[in-house]
């Protein structure tokens, strides 16, 4: 059967979303490759590169929280558009950074974690926004779009960050994520208002700290967190990618990196098995 494209052909607003988050994405991954390249570049350390993962890690939990209690209680078109805009003085901050005779290394840490907090930030509001602009049944069209969207830019971006690192240097990735941010940025200026609902409560302190309570109360949830966690930190080689692609040229970290992609498209593609699954946490 076919992909159902209906949410793009009913829905404006969805249309004007996904496209622009694709170009955007697409650009987006090109700098998740090269910050990596970069350090390593600089540094000649995996544990540096490591260390990336610490500064995106810490700033995008936090915050998500942030986030949550504020998808609940603002517009959540204009969260898009101040994550957004955040995101795109952080690669033109990268950007610049490259382009220095010594580029600094705080500089690449403190990116990166304002980047990865933005995400956070971003998140909730993004999948709270979908279901007031898609109509509910076609809540499952949407899951397969949105997930053809990613895997187009996580296999394909990262194979021309690496040959482009190669052949030009950072600074050419760099200009072409900050570039693709015009499409996502013209999409969440285009979109109508989505405002909260009238009832909502204002953010605050205490409805950040029920929505964390809550998350660590349900164990299901407290599960899923902590084996994404482990699987990210101790199953991920990514520190090693730029070392290995140092031994094996500069272009091959691109493949390195899209094959996790990879990996996952073909563990969704054959997927058809967890359905009888009942009990999902022993599987």
């Amino acid at each position: 059967m076919l992909l159902d494209i209906t949410p793009l052909k009913i829905s404006r607003d969805y249309r004007l979303l996904f496209f622009g988050q694709l170009v955007s994405f697409f650009g987006s991954m090109m700098t998740f490759v090269v910050v990596p390249i970069q350090m390593y570049q600089l540094t000649e350390s995996s544990l540096m590169v490591g260390l990336i993962g610490v500064a995106e890690f810490v700033p995008m939990f936090v915050l998500a929280f942030v986030g949550g209690a504020l998808a609940d209680a603002v517009d959540r078109r204009k969260m898009l558009r101040l994550t957004e805009v955040g995101q795109t003085i952080v690669t033109a901050i990268l950007l610049g950074n490259s382009l220095l005779p010594s580029p600094k290394i705080w500089v690449l840490f403190v990116c990166v974690g304002i980047h990865a907090g933005l995400s956070g930030l971003q998140r909730p509001s993004f999948e709270a926004l979908i279901p007031r602009i898609v109509p509910l049944e076609y809540m499952t069209a949407v899951s397969a779009l949105n997930s053809l969207r990613y895997n187009f830019g996580a296999i394909l971006s990262p194979v021309i960050a690496g040959f482009l690192v190669a052949g030009f240097g950072a600074s050419v990735a760099y200009a072409i994520d900050l570039f693709t941010f015009a499409a996502s940025l013209v999409a969440v200026w285009l979109i109508r208002a989505v405002p909260p609902a009238a009832d909502a409560d204002r953010p605050n302190l205490d409805s950040i700290k029920k929505g964390f309570r809550y998350a660590m109360s349900r164990q299901e949830l407290l599960g899923t967190y902590l084996i994404d966690i482990n699987a990210m930190l101790f199953g991920m080689p990514i520190a090693l990618f730029p070392a290995i692609a140092a031994m094996y040229g500069g272009a091959s970290v691109g493949f390195l990196f899209s094959a996790i992609a990879v990996g996952a498209l073909v563990a969704s593609l054959t997927s058809g098995w967890a359905k009888k699954v009942h009990r999902h946490g022993l599987a």
